[in-house]
């Protein structure tokens, strides 16, 4: 029965089985094969080509010889006014006869005597010689052993003033050009394995060498584990592919070590914000429980407001990690973001414990998510009302291509060295505060989040409600382009 792997197309398996011998093969051993076969490929057609290139010049040779030969015999039958019972030869390796008018052989060289003539060939008029290619087994009877192969010329014979008495026939062998060419064709065929190999086990072993540091960095980072992020691989001090990568390694163990870090902080800070309030919330049942009456009003109350704010505490974390893994959908729509400053200063008005301003409020709009961007608002305006001393200032205008929101409080203010830090999860001002007057510490850190996820910033400055960088309070301010929340990458 055939298997499911053996009714695929033969082109899909062998892919699979290049693919299989591909994972099999290492880095080095498959760049040997590579250029081994790039090489070889090129060896080879060159070979061709000059076993070609040699064939065509050795055979020009000879044709040359063989038509330079007849002309200097038919020169020389015209000088001595007779053709010779035997023709002078310059070598052994040529054969020549003039045949009369009638097909007669008149005279031949030694080594082809009482043979026939070798062609029939005569010269064309106006062409007093001209080469006719190549003879296939001319035979003789000759004690020299010419090959089978030859290249023969014709001229014309005459005498001074008489008409055509013939035709020189030169016969000139192959058999030294093919032996040439047979030679040069067996080394190359020779050479080409022995280069195959030479070139393939040059780049295994400069291969080897140049992957050894790649080998001493991953032999590095396997011996690493979570507790190991601050240590880091050794870097080269060269410029090229490995030191980069040396350092993009490092680069990343760093964030690594800094997420790391990150998420021991969230947790320790998650545990502490979460002890106080379940240990209030224990203490406050436990109680109820013993003494059941007119006070367990009082603790359930208690008890429902620690739930709530471990129940904010819990949507801000999980707002959070959604914000970190671009995972919270954020809308595009028109959003009036006067109208949400209002709302806000408003229900800070309504609470009645500090004076609110919004005489800096415009018109402006934007496109993004108008619940998300309600949030920014309200955490800054519980922020401001937290920290103020009696007065919080709202403000809103257009700045070029963004609109600007502002939320400022007559506090104590920020010190210039903690406003970048206080955007920073589980970070309060004053640690000396109780949970009831600092809140958790997430609420700037949502609200650059949600900033940041609409191609905005936040940031914080001096000045307060008055402006006035020299002023007592805070103004945070948050940027916010007018097209709407950036691409997600």
């Amino acid at each position: 029965m055939s298997t499911r792997a053996d009714q695929r197309p033969a082109r899909q398996r062998v892919d699979d089985h290049d693919r299989h011998l591909g994972r099999r093969l290492s880095v080095r051993a498959r760049a040997a094969v590579a250029a081994a076969l790039i090489v070889g490929a090129a060896f080879a057609s060159s070979s061709v080509g000059v076993v070609h290139l040699l064939r065509g010049s050795l055979y020009t040779s000879v044709t040359n010889s063989a038509e330079a030969e007849a002309l200097d015999i038919s020169s020389f039958i015209a000088a001595r006014g007779r053709i010779p019972v035997r023709l002078p030869m310059a070598d052994d390796e040529t054969a020549a006869q003039v045949v009369g008018p009638t097909g007669v052989v008149l005279s031949s060289s030694s080594d082809i005597r009482g043979q026939p003539p070798m062609t029939a060939v005569t010269p064309p008029p106006g062409h007093p010689s001209t080469v006719t290619g190549v003879v296939l087994h001319l035979r003789h009877h000759s004690t020299v052993s010419l090959d089978l192969d030859y290249r023969f010329a014709v001229a014309a014979v005459g005498f001074a003033d008489g008409p055509l008495t013939g035709t020189v026939l030169v016969a000139a062998s192959l058999g030294a050009a093919d032996h040439a060419v047979s030679l040069v064709l067996r080394a190359l065929v020779l050479a080409l394995p022995v280069l195959v190999v030479l070139v393939g086990w040059l780049v295994f072993v400069l291969t080897g060498r140049a992957l050894r540091p790649v080998e001493l960095l991953r032999s590095e980072v396997a011996t690493l584990s979570a507790t190991d992020l601050h240590r880091r691989v050794p870097e080269p001090t060269t410029n090229d592919e490995i030191g980069r990568l040396a350092r993009t390694m490092n680069a990343m163990l760093a964030r690594l070590e800094a997420s790391g870090s990150r998420q021991r902080q969230l947790v320790a800070d998650v545990s502490h914000e979460l002890r106080n309030p379940l240990a209030a919330l224990r203490t406050q049942l436990e109680v109820a429980l013993a003494h059941p009456g007119a006070g367990t009003a009082a603790l359930l109350t208690g008890s429902i407001l620690e739930v709530t704010h471990l129940s904010q505490l819990v949507e801000d974390l999980l707002t959070l990690a959604r914000l970190d893994e671009s995972a919270f959908p954020m809308r595009a729509d028109e959003v009036d973001v006067d109208d949400i400053v209002l709302h806000h200063a408003e229900r800070l008005r309504a609470r009645g414990r500090v004076e609110v301003s919004v005489q800096g409020v415009t018109a402006a709009r934007l496109v993004g998510d108008e619940a998300q961007l309600s949030r920014v608002v309200a955490n800054l305006a519980d922020n401001a009302e937290r920290h103020a001393r009696s007065l919080v200032g709202f403000g809103v205008h257009i700045e070029g291509r963004d609109v600007v929101v502002t939320v400022a409080d007559d506090g104590p203010g920020v010190p210039v060295e903690m406003r970048e830090q206080v955007f920073e999860r589980f970070v309060r001002l004053d640690s000396a505060r109780t949970r009831k007057d600092s809140g958790a510490g997430l609420g700037l850190a949502i609200v650059r989040e949600i900033t940041r996820a609409h191609g905005g910033d936040v940031t914080i400055d001096g000045g307060g409600v008055t402006g006035d960088r020299t002023g007592p309070g805070a103004r945070v301010v948050v940027r916010l382009p007018v097209t709407g929340p950036a691409a997600p990458s």
